[in-house]
């Protein structure tokens, strides 16, 4: 081989590793709301949910008081726990824990180094704007495929923003006003 042919060769590789690298170098971003709201809805978190719903009544029908107030408090906070992953900023980390298994074949298929929620200001002063990529909807349809009623609740989750986390915090310790 020529010098020039290998000049011409290590050419090509590094504007094909270059292209790597710049495909790395792009973070997908997603609206935590809307990946917790579709995990909330996905058919394993409903099973779960209503499995847990159904040990509460089963634990109440037998008299056993101190299992059913264990079991409806552990509902309860589920539920403020997702309260703040779908209406506040909140991290979707149950959501993102179920997505752990396929997220290296996602990320690769979408051409992203990593995922980050949109509400993570500290992540994303990083990333210029140009690097990032909008995977939300790829990263919902991973869990559901949404119904019309869904699909409008997700909607506007584009256009509004979420209740702050320390407002939600205090709804869910005093309750709505």
């Amino acid at each position: 081989m020529t010098t020039r042919s290998r000049q011409t060769v290590m050419a090509i590789l590094g504007l094909a590793a270059g292209a790597v690298g710049a495909a790395a170098e792009k973070v997908g971003v997603y609206d935590s709301r809307a990946v917790a709201y579709a995990h909330f809805w996905s058919s394993p978190a409903s099973q779960e949910r209503d499995a847990a719903i159904a040990a509460a009544k089963s634990a109440k029908a037998a008299g056993n008081t101190a299992e059913y107030e264990q079991r409806s408090k552990a509902l309860a906070d589920h539920q403020k726990k997702m309260h703040e992953q779908v209406f506040s900023s909140a991290p979707a980390v149950e959501a993102m824990a179920a997505l752990a298994s396929k997220e290296a074949a996602l990320r690769r298929e979408i051409g992203v180094a990593r995922f980050v929620s949109k509400w993570d200001e500290k992540s994303l002063r990083s990333v210029k704007e140009e690097d990032r990529v909008d995977v939300t909807d790829r990263l919902v349809r991973e869990f559901i495929t949404p119904t019309e009623k869904q699909q409008k609740v997700l909607d506007s989750m584009k256009t509004k923003p979420p209740i702050s986390l320390w407002r939600m915090k205090l709804l869910n310790l005093f309750g709505a006003a």
